[in-house]
């Protein structure tokens, strides 16, 4: 009775919770689709990035290490973008995001080469 009442438990918990072969193919299937959908909405982000004077070597140095292309990502300490800033450029546009990445580049460590430079020397930016 014991081992009938556990099973009859564990399979009621596994129905309510929505987990069993189905659900776990849907899921995967539904995972599949979404990186499929990001590539090529990474893609799209990307054109617009060299489009707005970003260059591949921005892209692959800092854009990707910090925001995987994802001009809407925001991390658990509040950093935001591209280019993953609480400054303003760290919103908007892929292409305004692109121009302050830029213009801080510039500002902060007078050239977007030696911010790269900075960037694979730290693991940050």
């Amino acid at each position: 009775m014991k081992k009938l009442l556990i099973a009859t438990t564990a399979a009621a918990g596994i129905i309510a919770t929505g987990f069993g072969a189905n659900a776990d193919a849907s899921e995967y299937n539904q995972g599949v689709n979404n990186t499929a959908t990001q590539a090529a909405s990474t893609d799209e982000v990307y054109k617009e990035f060299i489009a707005a004077g970003g260059t591949k070597e921005l892209w692959d140095a800092i854009v990707m290490p910090e925001s995987s292309g994802n001009p809407n990502a925001v991390n658990e300490l509040g950093y935001r973008g591209l280019g993953q800033t609480k400054e303003a450029w760290g919103t908007g546009t892929v292409t305004e995001q692109t121009k302050g990445m830029i213009n801080y580049a510039k500002e902060r460590y007078g050239s977007v080469d030696a911010a790269i430079q900075f960037r694979l020397a730290n693991n940050w930016w």
